[in-house]
């Protein structure tokens, strides 16, 4: 699930997003208190005419970094920006936050310092509290369109599920769907799981990956969740799918990149079986991160779902 895009973080610098103002009721960018620890939370842009808050859940690994910061997008050129955080606070609310773990788009990719780190593995359903935790000590009320990436997908499936009434929409952007295990069969889920996602802690890729900090996700648990929670309600949604293959110099043995790739391509179809009439988007020409090389078309896509569900 780790582009080339992660990888290049420790090889160059890149900008963090700038903090706003703390006063200004339209945008913040601060930690919140939800209980003895902090979780970082920015928002900007503001509601019209009852439309839900856009809010971007990131992949495995990643920070709020990976919606805001402009210089990400140059990993993946030609990309056309501006990024998915500041293209769509032009028009809504829209807030991202930092897991504890993720890694931060500056320097060498150290770990955000700015939500507290927790014991690790986590599943989706502690990370759904977490984030339900946030958005209520920050006062950012409700509905949501929720817009994830990658493991973000799953968690933001949960949490629809967790908590419909707050949840409007959601888009899916080349997520980690609750099938895939299935898909795939067991033998390659085994070695996608515990050689790309979760390897031991020493093969991670990054040095702030090998802390005991670093996220780490009991995937199969967290899959268990999604399966065992209710029903979404119905509700708009869209699905974006990658076109090219993920970007893993190496596989390991016993997993082809055709099995991947079409295997992830094929689960995506759980997530458009959600609601009747669900777009489902090939990102032609991008990888697994979409929000890299065409921030302008999740943008469209979440302004899609957010006009549904508004009306």
């Amino acid at each position: 699930m780790r582009s080339i895009a992660l990888a290049a973080l420790a090889l160059i610098t890149l900008s963090s997003c700038s903090s706003s103002k703390s006063d200004d009721t339209d945008a913040f960018a601060r930690s919140v208190d939800i209980g003895g620890r902090n979780i970082y939370l920015t928002c900007s842009g503001s509601n019209s005419g009852g439309a839900p808050t856009v809010l971007l859940v990131a992949g495995y690994h990643d920070s709020s970094d990976a919606w805001t910061s402009e210089d990400a997008l140059g990993l993946l050129a030609p990309a056309k920006g501006p990024a998915v955080f500041p293209a769509l606070a032009k028009s809504h609310r829209v807030c991202a936050y930092d897991r504890p773990g993720t890694i931060r788009y500056e320097g060498d990719g150290p770990l955000t310092d700015r939500s507290t780190p927790v014991p690790q593995p986590r599943t989706a359903a502690d990370i759904v509290a977490e984030l339900h935790a946030a958005l209520a000590a920050a006062e950012v009320p409700g509905p949501y369109v929720l817009v994830g990436h990658s493991l973000g997908g799953l968690i933001s499936l949960l949490y629809g599920k967790t908590y419909p009434d707050q949840v409007r929409g959601i888009v899916f952007v080349d997520s980690l769907s609750p099938t895939l295990p299935e898909t795939i069969g067991a033998a390659a889920w085994a070695i996608y799981r515990d050689q790309l996602l979760n390897p031991p802690i020493e093969q991670m890729p990054m040095p702030s990956m090998k802390s005991p900090n670093s996220e780490r996700v009991d995937i199969d648990a967290s899959i268990a969740q999604v399966q065992a929670a209710p029903a979404l309600p119905t509700m708009p949604v869209a699905v974006m799918t990658k076109t090219e293959p993920f970007a893993v110099a190496t596989l390991p043995s016993g997993l082809t990149t055709e099995t991947l790739n079409q295997s992830y391509q094929k689960a995506q179809d759980t997530f458009v079986a959600l609601a009747p009439r669900t777009p489902h988007i090939f990102a032609t020409g991008s990888d697994h991160y979409i929000q890299f090389s065409q921030p302008d078309l999740v943008a469209q896509t979440a302004d899609l779902v957010v006009e549904r569900a508004t009306n």
